[in-house]
């Protein structure tokens, strides 16, 4: 009886290793660290920046290119209007 071979799902394996790095790093920084971001400052400790930081580019990154997909397909679709 032969097995079919699965394939890996390096995606998965890629977002998993990000991940386990990011919460790594976050913990070894438990310092408080002074933020100045516009007209607001405050103190916090790094982990919360750091994993603030993280959870802003992961959202960035994933709305970013459904953005872009909604406008071509808007574009698309007054292209076959015309």
């Amino acid at each position: 009886m032969k097995r079919e071979k699965q394939e890996v799902n390096w995606r998965a394996w890629l977002v998993g290793a990000l991940i386990a790095l990011v919460v790594v790093v976050a913990l070894q920084n438990s310092q408080q660290v002074r933020v100045e971001v516009l007209f607001v400052n405050l103190s916090a400790p790094l982990i919360v920046v750091i994993l603030i930081a993280a959870l802003l580019g992961a959202l960035i990154g994933y709305a970013g290119p459904l953005v872009l997909r909604h406008r071509r397909a808007e574009r698309a679709q007054l292209e076959q209007k015309k």
